[in-house]
């Protein structure tokens, strides 16, 4: 019984606590919660017996299977100025279509995202809208799975942001964005640059690329170009730029990966004494709005996220949308490069 209702989908919490040889109420608890404490072995059984038959884990959502409803935004973390802006944006072209727009948040877990898609396949979503940066470093080929299911069930999958799966995506053309700014940076006369960049951050690595290719095009040596690697926070940016002033030569030209990063960077510039412009130029990407409030202003690229959002939902709500949907970026000159 269980197996037929595997093949159909509609497998139950009973038939789950039957193959894993548990209780349902012991299976009820490994998958929904509860109090009374379940084995590390037993949680494994039963949540492994339940991916196998899909099971739906959220009950509450097996009572909308019978419709579709609403928008949902998948990102990392809804608290980013740049995914509050894209949401904006979203919920905005959301209420002029008389769609709702919902955000769920998922770590860089490959089991947490695999459970918010089975949930969010249990309520039907006309559609999912996923940025590039909360599926970056996931064990993607049994994520992609579960987006393939959904799609297959009738729900459009758009993308926003760069990546190299079948989806049509939002996109900034990061390369580029990164292009533009080592194209300023390279005017500044600087001779020592330095990248601060993230790894399974897909925008980032990309801007790096940018950084790089543009700054060689302008006569640096790559060689000359010190990347240094860390976390996307304003901790990671300060401890990088802490690393990269204890070489032996520091750097004169930072080139962050976004904002948040150029961001901490300029604290411990500041810390250590360095006057910015002066002894060392720094630039971001995002032009997040603390962007132009930290000392001194930060020069960033624009990049027009509530229109991205826009165009994100308009894309989601068109079932025969297949072509990338590409953004403008804007370079802002402000006084962290100034002279």
């Amino acid at each position: 019984m269980a197996a037929a209702r595997q093949r159909s989908g509609s497998a139950t919490l009973r038939d789950v606590a039957e193959v894993a040889g548990v209780s349902p109420s012991t299976a009820s608890r490994v998958l929904n919660g509860g109090e009374a404490p379940v084995s590390d072995e037993l949680a494994v059984r039963v949540v492994a017996v339940a991916d196998a038959l899909g099971y739906v884990r959220n009950q509450a959502a097996r009572a909308l299977r019978g419709r579709r409803s609403g928008v949902v935004l998948i990102v990392t973390d809804p608290r980013t100025a740049s995914v509050a802006a894209l949401a904006a944006g979203m919920e905005e072209a959301g209420r002029a279509s008389g769609v709702p727009v919902s955000i769920t948040a998922v770590g860089s877990d490959a089991d947490a995202h695999l459970q918010a898609l089975r949930i969010l396949r249990g309520l039907r979503p006309l559609a999912l809208v996923v940025t590039s940066a909360s599926f970056a470093g996931t064990d993607s080929e049994r994520v992609l799975a579960e987006l393939e299911l959904i799609r297959a069930e009738g729900a459009n999958v758009v993308f926003v942001g760069e990546h190299d799966y079948d989806y049509p995506s939002i996109r900034f053309d990061d390369v580029t964005v990164g292009r533009v700014v080592a194209d300023h940076m390279a005017t500044l006369g600087r001779a020592r640059p330095a990248v601060l960049t993230a790894v399974h951050h897909p925008a980032v690595e990309s801007r790096t690329q940018g950084f790089v290719e543009g700054l060689v095009a302008h006569g640096y040596d790559t060689t000359a170009i010190v990347v240094e690697t860390t976390e996307v926070s304003r901790e990671g940016g300060r401890s990088a730029t802490a690393r990269l002033l204890g070489r032996d030569e520091r750097p004169d030209l930072i080139l962050a990966g976004n904002d948040v990063l150029a961001i901490g960077a300029l604290h411990t510039l500041s810390e250590a004494g360095l006057r910015v412009p002066e002894d060392v130029a720094v630039s971001g990407v995002d032009d997040i709005p603390i962007a132009q409030d930290v000392t001194p202003s930060l020069t960033t690229v624009s990049l027009p996220f509530v229109e991205a959002g826009r165009a994100a939902l308009t894309l989601a709500l068109d079932p025969a949308a297949t072509a990338d949907v590409h953004i403008p970026a804007t370079l802002v000159v402000r006084s962290s490069t100034a002279g």
